[in-house]
């Protein structure tokens, strides 16, 4: 192994300064030692190098050509040493956090605020990773999943779930349907489903007493936003949550004849125990808190 050939660094520090005060004393009371002490790792240097570095006169000292020459590497790789540590001293480690989801909540409720939680957290890296299976934050391979569950249902021991908001559900459509005077008449149109969720009518209309049974001409989708799109095409009337439907509504797209009710289901966030970090609670916190300002 190669061993480097270079004098002692402390003999060099006190040079960097002599050469760029032009001063012992000066040198001295920049790093906080005696006069003699420069002095003697000057004298050290020297006798490495084997050259004479300063010429003392009378009330001053001089660099001689050597020292020169020395004096402008050592600044600049002092300057660069000095830059490096600032740098590394301030910077901010980044931490990433995956969040998994579907695609509906990804593309309807979180990425429309993903900026805001970037700037409250900037130092913290989201990755978002579309998915419906509980397994992939099991597997460690998600670190918060949000998904819309009963109220009842048992997580295994080893996640916790933390409340976001209520998934209140509704029946929505575009303006053109009407004659939609009581639930009942929900069943003479096509009724719009996803493969996510297909039990959503039934547990919709259970709320009403009302017995339900899929119809020939009802269609199936494989995501709620394709839903919601056949909705808005007038090709049925579809069953989603409040949540996710905000803004079609907002902007007169669809309508929900009928309002939203609470059907025992909630749009939790589910972490592993062993994962609930500062950083992964931060952004739980702010999820809770986020729908309610």
């Amino acid at each position: 192994m190669k061993r480097r050939t270079l004098p002692p660094l402390n003999a060099l520090k006190a040079f960097e300064a002599v050469a760029r005060n032009k001063s012992f004393s000066l040198a001295a009371e920049e790093l906080c030692v005696t006069h003699s002490a420069i002095s003697h790792q000057i004298k050290q240097l020297e006798e490495w190098l084997d050259k004479k570095l300063f010429i003392r006169h009378s009330s001053t000292i001089s660099l001689t050509a050597d020292a020169e020459e020395l004096s402008l590497v050592c600044m600049e790789l002092f300057n660069r040493l000095e830059q490096c540590v600032f740098e590394l001293t301030n910077k901010t480690s980044e931490v990433e956090v995956v969040i998994g989801a579907s695609h509906s909540f990804m593309a309807n409720w979180l990425i429309p605020r993903l900026e805001k939680l970037e700037v409250i957290y900037p130092n913290i890296h989201i990755k978002l990773m579309t998915c419906n299976d509980l397994k992939l934050l099991e597997k460690e391979k998600v670190d918060i999943f949000i998904n819309s569950v009963s109220e009842h249902h048992l997580l295994p021991n080893f996640l916790n779930k933390f409340l976001l908001f209520p998934d209140n559900m509704g029946p929505i459509c575009n303006r053109e349907i009407n004659l939609l005077h009581s639930v009942n008449d929900l069943l003479n149109y096509p009724l719009l489903h996803t493969h996510s969720n297909k039990s959503a009518w039934h547990t919709w209309f259970n709320q009403f007493q009302i017995g339900f049974s899929p119809k020939s001409n009802d269609r199936y989708f494989d995501s709620l936003n394709l839903m919601i799109e056949a909705a808005v095409s007038g090709l049925g009337i579809a069953i989603a949550p409040q949540i996710l439907v905000e803004k079609e509504m907002l902007n007169g797209k669809i309508i929900a004849p009928f309002g939203f009710i609470y059907c025992d289901y909630n749009f939790y966030a589910m972490v592993r125990k062993n994962n609930e970090n500062r950083d992964v609670m931060n952004i739980i916190d702010w999820l809770m808190a986020e729908e309610k300002s």
